[in-house]
């Protein structure tokens, strides 16, 4: 089974806009996605079942790395 990958760029009333690793635009119902998504998620999406997963180890990893380069751009 394969997932494609898609990154949380924001949610807008009712629609949450997604881009994926080739940085292509998707907007999608939030309402077809997990309760509880946030900005910067990372998710799975399974064509085979039409179904979105947080990927919540993905997700760590991402912003933990974001906020490491965040430190060292802005270190004294």
């Amino acid at each position: 089974m394969s997932y494609k990958i898609y990154t949380v760029d924001r949610i807008e009333e009712d629609t949450a806009v997604l881009y994926d690793e080739n940085d292509n635009k998707s907007d999608i119902p939030a309402a077809d996605l997990p309760e509880g998504i946030k900005e910067g998620d990372i998710l799975r999406f399974d064509a085979e079942n039409q179904v979105y997963t947080i990927d919540e180890e993905k997700t760590a990893r991402t912003k933990s790395c974001i906020s490491e380069r965040f430190k060292k751009l802005f270190k004294k």
